[in-house]
């Protein structure tokens, strides 16, 4: 397969209401679809939504590296893994386009080949997945009413998103949430890395009694949070401090987190995270694989990500609900806090 014809074009996505984190408000996404064609009139697309504020590229930095790219790929159709590697090399510092070249590739050799994902990756798929809901910045007593109504619609497992300036607001938020939810549904609190660790190692002892799953997240660095995984009693889960596979092998031979959150857009594709899965399985430790609000085009990488790893936690894939457009329909579109999957579509 070395004759592939590539053609993009840009997207954006608003979201119905803005969503607040401690890094910001987002109002919208944007990224670029990715399309490759062969010379057998086959094709593959895959999406790349930059989110600099999470650990990518930013979308200008995206969309000027496509328009001096001169495609010149040439896969090796038995070692198809380590060729997309190879080819992608070269895009190792934008994570986010990586994914959307890695993306329309593996759909593209797919669709030459005429079989699915799970063929060609040799992965074993779930049929169903759980997920969390997820719930921005609101007050303490809109945070409780959004969380009893998304435990009422049967999801068991709610992330809320903390961090604030104050402190006391993101624990009344949780506290809130946790009396209005009751003990069976499962709390996530993600800070973002918003707090220093002296800010972490005091707020972490006032949440022990909350019972919280875990805290995803709660400083900056990675030395801060191999730290703080020594002092507090509170699980903790690393999102933005795994970027790469070496951070993940830090992660892993330090037992610093409880919980890797792998996000495959921010990781530059379904190759490393499935890597970093199969590492992670091996030494016992729980991943939850989490969209970055890209396009449900995207997000189908992330539901096969969480489709290969067989237990029941919960993972952050109900974003389509966010949006007030959409590219295409969202064939993973969860209920009951579930997606249940067509093993022959992936």
């Amino acid at each position: 397969m070395n004759k592939i014809e590539l053609t993009y074009f840009p997207y954006s996505l608003n979201f119905a209401k803005p969503f607040s984190t401690s890094k910001g408000t987002i109002k919208k996404r944007e990224g670029f679809i990715i399309q490759l064609k062969s010379s057998a009139g086959k094709t593959g697309t895959g999406d790349a939504a930059p989110f600099r504020e999470f650990g990518s590229e930013s979308f200008d930095e995206a969309g000027a590296y496509l328009k001096s790219f001169r495609l010149n790929f040439k896969i090796d159709l038995d070692n198809i893994s380590q060729s997309i590697e190879d080819n992608l090399s070269g895009m190792a510092s934008l994570p986010a386009l990586r994914h959307g070249f890695e993306q329309a590739l593996l759909n593209l050799i797919c669709s030459e080949k005429n079989i699915s994902l799970n063929e060609l990756l040799n992965v074993r798929s779930t049929g169903i997945i759980n997920v969390n809901s997820v719930i921005g910045f609101m007050s303490p007593k809109e945070t409780a009413l959004a969380a009893a109504g998304k435990a009422g619609e049967g999801f068991s497992t709610i992330k809320i998103k903390i961090g604030r300036d104050s402190f006391e607001e993101d624990y009344e938020c949780l506290n809130l949430a946790r009396r209005a939810c009751g003990s069976k549904i499962k709390i996530r609190a993600d800070a973002n890395g918003k707090w220093s660790f002296d800010q972490a190692a005091e707020n972490l002892i006032r949440l022990e009694k909350l019972n919280l799953e875990y805290v995803e997240q709660p400083v900056n660095t990675s030395e801060d949070f191999i730290k703080l995984s020594k002092v507090t009693k509170v699980p903790l889960a690393a999102d933005e401090s795994i970027r790469s596979f070496k951070d993940a092998e830090i992660f892993i031979s330090s037992n610093a987190a409880s919980v890797l959150v792998l996000k495959p857009m921010m990781l530059g594709g379904i190759i490393p995270v499935l890597r970093i899965i199969d590492l992670a399985v091996e030494k016992g430790m729980k991943v939850v694989i989490t969209s970055s609000f890209e396009s449900a085009i995207g997000k189908a990488m992330a539901v096969f990500a969480a489709s290969a790893i067989n237990d029941e936690t919960a993972h952050g894939l109900d974003t389509g609900s966010y949006f007030e457009n959409g590219l295409t329909g969202d064939p993973y579109e969860a209920a009951r806090g579930k997606i249940v999957l067509n093993r022959k579509s992936k």
